[in-house]
């Protein structure tokens, strides 16, 4: 599933494309720990690999069970992800590790690519089908967010409504909310987001003015889309409303991170990495790239796959073309649509192909450890908690042993679960810095993503080093 690295034609010889047969690199998965682990009980090496008494005498051998979870092959709901509970909340076979809509059984499609499924995704067609030529700027572009944020509950989010304040979908409004997997006629005009000018204003709300409003609803640069009270010229995320109201008379009055919009005279949305681009609708929220609200010719090359991952935080090169979006969690607290959680477990709890520990700091020249990649430093949600988090969680009495996903008994069922739905980095089991999509052996650290060369000097650049040939997983396993 990776593209060929630069290093994939170093030697001469053929190139070719093992069959998926379980030899191969393996397909996405859950949180972190697919991988060989120090507790394992082995050394993890090619010699030696995982031991085939790991999961106890009456667990699977290692050979049935390659993502190392001790849940056999026959009856793992996802036998390439790390995921011992097995669970799977909508009952359809598709664990929620994986699972793009875990709460309604519907299959993974995601037609705009950008983690939610669309059963669960209020805005679930592709970006460009909502927006016309002329737009006055990119800002105002509806863009493939991954939020299920809706401030008039009319099943159509806010990232992509006509109407982000005015119910204009059906029956669906306040007091009759849309839950994700509610049938919804977002496609049919006559019933839903009706707009006879087709100008990306809904009928139901043109030229309306809320108390409050900086502007009339409208994509101009006066005007006020969302009805915060900034006008969308000033407007951070012009299509997702304040969560507070903040009046300002300069910076200085501003909670940090947040600029005065001082002709509003109003905070605006919070913005980390200061690119004008407020961090509930950044595809890179701790790096600057501003040419995400360009106009759509330019805004293209910070997201060549449409995953809503900027450029700048993408795992590696190879997976700037292959979709590996955010994924879903239900976390007590999060920040700007983040979990306040990280995915990083701690040093030497997780162990290379060759069973050196992996830490955040290493001399790597001693060849007594791993280093983690770098990278992963500046991505919230890895190795640090997301901006703001930190404070978060001790205002809600949590820290991170105590801060665990939810379940639907929780919170009263499934639709208590989205009021905590949050994001959480792409799949990356084995923490090299690459998400399973894109990584030639998803669940052996490897940042350099080395492809695989058999014995006969044949190039296999679809497949990796440290999941074929000796450390395979009849090799790692032994016989």
């Amino acid at each position: 599933m990776g593209l060929c690295e630069a290093g994939c034609i170093a030697l001469p010889g053929d190139i070719g494309s093992l069959p998926d047969d379980g030899s191969t690199s393996m397909g996405s998965g859950a949180d972190t720990d697919g991988m060989v682990t120090a507790t394992d009980g082995g050394e993890g090496s090619a010699d030696t690999g995982v031991p085939p008494s790991a999961c106890g005498p009456d667990g699977p051998s290692c050979l049935e069970d390659q993502d190392g979870d001790c849940v056999g092959l026959g009856e793992d709901n996802a036998p390439d992800v790390y995921n011992p509970d097995q669970s799977d909340i909508d009952g359809d076979g598709i664990a929620d590790p994986i699972d793009s809509c875990p709460s309604v059984p519907s299959g993974a499609t995601d037609s705009d690519h950008d983690g939610l499924g669309n059963e669960c995704d209020p805005c679930r067609r592709a970006a460009a089908t909502y927006n016309n030529d002329g737009l006055p700027s990119g800002s105002i572009a509806v863009r493939n967010v991954p939020s299920i944020a809706d401030a008039d509950g009319d099943g159509i989010g806010d990232a992509c409504d006509n109407c982000i304040v005015t119910p204009n979908c059906e029956a669906y409004g306040p007091g009759n909310e849309w839950h994700p997997g509610d049938p919804i006629a977002d496609t049919d005009p006559t019933v839903c987001q009706g707009d006879a000018d087709d100008d990306m204003v809904g009928d139901a709300c043109e030229g309306l003015q809320l108390p409050g409003a900086a502007g009339p609803v409208g994509l101009a640069a006066d005007d006020d889309f969302d009805q915060d009270g900034l006008r969308n010229i000033n407007d951070a995320c012009p299509r997702a409303p304040l969560a507070d109201a903040i009046a300002c008379a300069s910076d200085l009055d501003c909670p940090v991170d947040r600029r005065c919009e001082v002709a509003d005279g109003l905070c605006d949305h919070v913005d980390v990495d200061s690119d004008s681009v407020g961090d509930v609708c950044d595809s890179c929220p701790t790096v600057e790239n501003p040419l995400q609200t360009a106009l759509p010719a330019m805004a293209e090359a910070e997201d060549i796959d449409g995953d809503f991952v900027g450029a700048a935080c993408e795992g590696g090169s190879s997976c700037s073309t292959i979709v590996s979006p955010a994924r879903i969690g239900f976390y007590p607290v999060a920040v700007e649509g983040l979990c306040c959680t990280v995915q990083y477990p701690g040093d030497d709890l997780l162990l290379d192909p060759d069973g050196l520990p992996i830490r955040l700091d290493c001399d790597e020249s001693g060849n007594t450890c791993r280093q983690l990649p770098p990278t992963f430093f500046s991505l919230p949600g890895v190795v640090a908690l997301p901006p703001g988090c930190e404070a978060a969680l001790a205002d809600a009495g949590l820290d991170l042993s105590t801060h665990l996903p939810l379940t639907p008994g929780d919170v009263g069922g499934v639709d208590g679960l989205w009021q905590h739905s949050c994001r959480l980095p792409p799949l990356d089991q084995d923490l090299d810095g690459l998400p399973d999509a894109c990584d030639l052996c998803p669940l052996a650290f490897d940042p350099a993503n080395t492809v695989y060369i058999d014995d006969g000097g044949m190039v296999w650049p679809d497949d990796g080093k440290y999941c074929n040939g000796e450390y395979s997983i009849d090799n790692t396993c032994g016989t």
